[in-house]
């Protein structure tokens, strides 16, 4: 009996060694639970738009050692994906959703300058990106709460926004201008003031039905590269944690499309990936 007694403690504690974050029943372990300072600011980072080796790098930190906080983090928070964790971080107020100007829109790939970020913008401009901003379109409208969509990039002229992709809805409502101009209707202050906006209706110049259009800037290297807007449905309600999502993938499009590197649409779904998965766990 307490030899079987000895062998049941054993495989008790080799489950609790396999899984630090979790109980030995499996359920997360200090879920609810503040973070520490050292999480908190490793969180704040990742809102800024620093990737694991960005925060490594800054706080004298091994790679591991990061993955460790931010997994710890996650498990406190409850979440399922690193962008989720900075949306529930911001909504029990652990920590301050950087305001513009700050990291969050301010930081572009490694390497990349105000110099050459402003010049990727012109090349954007030009129609480079439209078949990946197109393909990436069509994969967000994919997703069972989205109703139609568009996307727009910042003209040659640097005052204006030019259309680079739409799915319509099929509402019958007026079809989306070509071109906006700064501070022109809502779609217009967004990109003026790089902020996110929702939009009654479909984000035409006529808003119509019950439906809701969320317009997020995209920003990186300190340029505005374009604006993506998204027409939900009724059955999914808007709140802060979804702005949060959207604005953090804009951020991440705009980064990508700025970066000198190639297999940028690749990237690109990547990101879309991640993105899905963490919509996903925000809408239940």
């Amino acid at each position: 009996m307490e030899a079987n007694n000895q062998d049941q403690n054993g495989r008790s504690g080799a489950v609790a060694a396999v899984e630090p974050g979790s109980s030995p029943r499996g359920k997360p372990r200090n879920l609810g639970a503040p973070l520490s300072s050292r999480e908190r600011e490793v969180v704040e980072m990742l809102a800024g738009g620093a990737s694991g080796a960005d925060i490594a790098e800054r706080l004298v930190l091994s790679p591991e050692t990061v993955r460790t906080h931010i997994r710890n983090a996650m498990a406190k928070l409850g979440a399922s994906s690193r962008a989720q964790a900075v949306a529930l971080a911001v909504q029990r107020q652990e920590i301050d959703w950087p305001s513009k100007g700050e990291p969050a829109t301010a930081r572009s790939d490694a390497g990349t300058t105000q110099g050459s970020a402003r010049s990727r913008v012109g090349l954007v401009a030009t129609g480079e990106a439209d078949a990946t901003l197109t393909e990436l379109l069509t994969e967000l409208t994919s997703l069972y709460e989205v109703d139609g969509g568009m996307i727009f990039v910042t003209d040659k002229d640097g005052l204006s926004l030019r259309r680079a992709a739409l799915r319509e809805s099929g509402s019958g409502e007026p079809e989306p201008p070509t071109r906006v101009q700064f501070g022109e209707g809502p779609l217009g202050r967004v990109a003026l003031e790089r902020r996110a906006q929702v939009i009654q209706g479909s984000g035409s110049r006529i808003p119509a039905g019950d439906r809701a259009t969320v317009c997020v800037p995209m920003i990186a290297g300190g340029a505005l590269v374009g604006v993506i807007c998204l027409t939900f449905r009724p059955s999914r309600l808007i709140g802060r944690a979804e702005l949060l999502l959207l604005q953090a993938f804009a951020t991440r499009v705009a980064e990508i499309l700025l970066s000198a590197e190639d297999h940028r649409q690749q990237r690109v779904k990547v990101a879309l990936e991640s993105f899905r998965a963490s919509w996903s766990s925000s809408g239940r």
